[in-house]
């Protein structure tokens, strides 16, 4: 159990690190974490390499009581289970999505153009069949814009993003009990948006123009797993603000550094124990005198 709750902190430690002076850094190592803490439970199972010496005398008994551990287990099973349920239920509304809407092309690496009239924006959707959904009123749309909308939602697919939100809401509801795992998945969710929009930028598209394109999607809806919203109301001003200010270093060394720390503290947390060493002998001279000593001493005169 304590390891389930160290390594999250530790994840989040990291991530913070690596976006001290820029939240939107590289999300390798936000997916990287993720990943991870997804697989936790699993590094757990791997043999055990003991670590610390401990003394027998030190080594804390089981207490008889209240089932503490089976009520806290009965409630993480039960929270990942509605968790679990919840995904999947946004994965069949996906799938009804696709039967709803109309395809209008196919583009590049077979990705689907859709039409779903429910829609307010644009959306990059499908981790094994791939769809971009549009408006209604996409056919109204100068062409300006739907190259800007097309080059953003391809950048998703390009980089897997429906895939790596998907392994994030399986993180989440599995760690679901955890706010520090809530703060990374939404930080990953940000790093990804604007992941796109800078290369959006970076192939000629001026940045207030964007800005703008940007505002007038903008949605509270809540995206299902495996879908992203091109615009999001409560991202929105983070991703306008990136926009304007210049791009700093990527800094590939401290990232490195970073994640070596995160794999290297995941590995020492799942396989790590402390390895029990037994107290030392009593001295024999000493045990001989204690058991020849007179238990009542006071009955002899």
């Amino acid at each position: 159990m304590i390891p389930l709750l160290l390594f999250p902190a530790l994840a989040a430690a990291v991530v913070w690190l690596a976006g001290r002076r820029d939240p939107a850094r590289d999300p390798r190592l936000t997916t990287l974490s993720l990943g991870l803490l997804a697989l936790f439970p699993l590094l757990l199972l791997l043999p055990k390499v003991p670590i610390l010496p401990v003394q027998v005398e030190q080594i804390s008994q089981p207490v008889t009581g209240f089932p503490w551990k089976t009520l806290l287990a009965s409630i993480w099973i039960a929270g990942s289970a509605v968790a679990l349920t919840k995904l999947a239920l946004g994965m069949i509304g996906l799938m009804g999505w696709r039967q709803r809407s109309i395809l209008l092309e196919r583009l590049e690496d077979g990705i689907e153009l859709r039409q779903l009239e429910s829609l307010h924006g644009p959306v990059a959707a499908g981790v094994f069949h791939k769809v971009i959904y549009v408006p209604k009123a996409w056919s109204g749309w100068d062409d300006e814009t739907r190259a800007t909308v097309l080059l953003h939602e391809l950048a998703h697919h390009r980089r897997r993003d429906p895939l790596v939100r998907w392994i994030a809401s399986l993180v989440v509801a599995l760690h679901w009990f955890n706010p520090l795992v809530h703060w990374m998945t939404r930080r990953l969710a940000l790093q990804c948006e604007q992941a796109c929009d800078r290369l959006v930028v970076s192939n000629g598209v001026a940045a207030p123009r964007y800005a703008e394109l940007l505002c007038r999607f903008a949605t509270e809806a809540s995206m299902p797993a495996g879908a992203l919203a091109m615009a999001e109301r409560s991202s929105l001003e983070q991703r306008v603000r990136h926009l304007m200010q210049p791009r700093g270093a990527k800094g590939f060394i401290t990232l490195a550094v970073l994640a070596f720390i995160t794999v290297g503290g995941a590995t020492i947390l799942a396989t790590g124990e402390t390895r029990p060493r037994p107290s030392p002998a009593p001295d024999r001279e000493e045990v001989e005198l204690r058991l020849s000593a007179d238990p009542f001493p006071a009955d002899h005169p």
